[in-house]
């Protein structure tokens, strides 16, 4: 058996049902062997930066293991981004490389490069994998595989990436000779358990506001999901969010209150967490001064804040100096927490909530600034029988966040951590395959342009795909920015220096069908009549003005967001 056809039954094995790549010399021997494999389905991209993209949007969807693959090189090196993004929003994701023939190189290590399209890819992918490793001797491959593929889905999740030289993988091996990987055994204790979840209780017992923080850290719809609601709901606790874990809430849960941010937050959570709360319980989120503010200290001066996540590096980051930090499994916790409830969170402080809520939300919806909040409510209206939707990054992910009414089984999936543009369509390729449901791609005008040729992949395939693309002709969160600190320069975004095409006429040209939408009743006949069953992409023009609200500016309170409420309200937000 060749190497080459042990990683693809090994592939079996592991339950992998697709794999996502582009073909090249130094990697065609592992190819040959997948696409051999009847139970894998091997997806072409058109750049292997969509395959990356595809891998880590199928993993974020589901939560298993996502798989690709590219060549020697540039191919290599395309793939870099999604590696990226799979490790700093905690992706569990597998990445196979194409490298060099060993007898190629030299016994010169400095020298800058051994041959035609060979680079070191694993110095370069070093520092935002789990494990990474080139394989130099046969031998070693069955080893290395299970290593990755533990590794990938234990504790905090993430990518690794396997280096495989073409002459290895085309070498005769004896399966049955091959040593194992035994992965260590953790160390935590039930006890460590039973002590945390009492302490835990007692301090939400004994406190007069508490609020639970939720993050990425947690995969929708797991079991762990399910039991932190169940919690959640038992205890009656108002509950927020990050960003990236929004999508854990489902439409019209009332304990529900926003999300985190320290500059496009929800209005309701950043004051709620920031200024009202004495006790903030945060489980799986990395608290960073995205969602804290550029001083963690000013963050929420009034509670007590416990953190529950599973890396340790993450919680040596401190909020606050006197924090209680735990380094646990949150699923394994939470179980203990949803059995020892013996108590409910006070009426005046919901109350408390439920007032601050209604009045902030009351005031945006009476704004003039919601034309993209509007368009997405309505996306989200049309499509909640759908599946997952991939949001890229501009000001449509703030608007997405804000106004996309996400369902019980859909999840709302963005770049996190990495904030890479090009993400969402070729996220939602990967995240069709892992449901077949219809995807939601929501975009701006620049970002659909990092990974337009991917419009190939939808029509090839014929993917149910519908691709919002929101058209202001220009890089909307830079262009506000610029109107706020720069003079209104709109150097590099706008105007002259930037510009758009006819993306229904790109659409077109791929044989994709399209509509140009410039009212929301040009929305809703669109959707109506297109088919969905096939690909569709919609061009909605936005008013080049369009803005992100609310938001915090630098320097000021993070629940202190622009545009200000009159002081009436302030007033009535202030005596609660």
């Amino acid at each position: 058996m060749k190497v080459s056809e042990y990683i693809a039954g090994f592939l079996v094995k592991q339950g992998v049902s697709d794999i996502f790549g582009y073909q090249g010399t130094m990697i065609a021997y592992l190819v040959d062997a997948i696409c051999k494999q009847k139970k894998i389905k091997n997806h072409t991209c058109y750049h292997e930066q969509g395959a990356a993209f595809a891998a880590v949007g199928y993993a974020k969807a589901t939560g298993k293991v996502g798989v690709a693959y590219a060549t020697s090189g540039p191919g290599a090196m395309n793939l870099m981004s999604g590696i990226a993004d799979a490790y700093f929003d905690s992706t569990p994701t597998v990445f196979f490389t194409g490298q060099l023939n060993l007898n190629e190189y030299t016994d010169i290590p400095t020298l800058r490069q051994q041959g035609f399209q060979q680079m070191n890819v694993i110095s370069a992918v070093k520092s935002y994998t789990k494990f990474c490793k080139q394989i130099r001797k046969k031998e070693d491959i069955r080893y290395i595989l299970e290593k990755a593929f533990f590794l990938a889905q234990d504790g905090r999740k993430g990518p690794v990436v396997i280096d495989i030289p073409m002459n290895i993988q085309k070498e005769i091996i004896e399966p049955d000779t091959l040593k194992g990987f035994c992965p260590a055994q953790s160390v935590l204790k039930e006890e460590d358990y039973h002590k945390a979840a009492f302490l835990i209780l007692e301090k939400i017992r004994l406190a007069k506001r508490p609020l639970v923080l939720l993050g990425n850290g947690i995969q929708k719809n797991s079991h762990g999901h399910i039991t932190i609601m169940k919690f959640i709901h038992k205890l009656n606790i108002p509950f927020i969010t990050s960003l990236p874990a929004y999508h854990l809430v489902s439409y019209g849960d009332e304990c529900e209150f926003g999300y985190l941010g320290a500059a496009y937050g929800s209005r309701e959570a950043n004051l709620l967490a920031n200024q009202k709360a004495d006790l903030i319980v945060s489980f799986g989120c990395s608290m960073c001064r995205r969602q804290t503010g550029g001083n963690p200290e000013k963050f929420a001066r009034n509670a007590e804040i416990i953190r529950v996540d599973l890396d340790e590096e993450e919680i040596k980051r401190k909020v606050h100096k006197e924090e209680l930090s735990l380094c646990l499994d949150y699923e394994k916790l939470v179980s203990r927490l949803l059995d020892n409830i013996d108590f409910h969170i006070s009426d005046n402080w919901f109350y408390v909530c439920k007032k601050s809520r209604q009045i902030m939300r009351d005031f945006d919806k009476q704004a003039t600034y919601g034309e993209g909040n509007l368009y997405m409510q309505t996306i989200s209206e049309l499509h909640e029988n759908a599946g997952n939707v991939f949001s890229d990054v501009g000001q449509h992910q703030i608007w997405a966040a804000q106004s996309y009414k996400t369902r019980k089984h859909q999840r709302l999936l963005f770049s996190g951590g990495h904030g890479a543009m090009g993400f969402a369509l070729p996220a939602a390729i990967g995240g069709y395959y892992s449901s077949g449901k219809q995807s939601i791609v929501l975009c701006g005008d620049g970002a659909i342009q990092m990974n337009i040729q991917e419009f190939q992949w939808l029509y090839r395939e014929q993917l149910p795909i519908f691709v919002y693309i929101f058209n202001n002709h220009s890089l909307g969160l830079i262009r506000q920015q610029q109107n706020d600190f720069f003079d209104g320069n709109h150097f590099g975004s706008a105007e002259e220096d930037y510009t758009t095409p006819s993306f229904v006429s790109i659409a077109h040209a791929y044989g994709i069908d399209a509509d140009e939408i410039h009212t929301i009743e040009d929305l809703k006949k669109a959707v109506s009549s297109a088919d969905q069953k096939k690909p569709h992409v919609f061009e909605i023009f936005i008013n080049a003005d369009s803005v992100a609200y609310p938001k915090t500016y630098f320097g000021e309170e993070m629940h202190n967001q622009r545009p200000y409420l009159p002081s009436d309200l302030q007033k009535v937000l202030e005596e609660l």
